[in-house]
């Protein structure tokens, strides 16, 4: 299979789910809601496993995470800003 010249090969990213340490935000009400730790409990879930934390901590590696990406072929990214930071 031949891919078309200037096609581009990449990858894409969830702020929230990737920076760490957001606590600004919605979604980090959420993960720690009453409503959320009741349903994982139901479950027989830790909470500590669902939640973002530190995620992969992007929003201090961003340098490092683009250099792996480059190495790896990639020239496209599609990021998103946590506008609650």
């Amino acid at each position: 299979m031949m891919f078309p010249q200037g096609f581009l090969w990449g990858s894409a990213t969830s702020a929230h789910q990737v920076e760490g340490g957001n606590d600004k935000n919605d979604w980090w009400a959420w993960e720690r809601s009453e409503e959320r730790k009741k349903a994982l409990r139901q479950e027989g879930k830790e909470l500590s496993e669902f939640v973002s934390g530190d995620a992969c901590d992007h929003y201090h590696r961003f340098e490092e995470d683009f250099d792996l990406a480059k190495r790896g072929g990639q020239n496209a990214h599609r990021f998103s800003i946590e506008w609650a930071r």
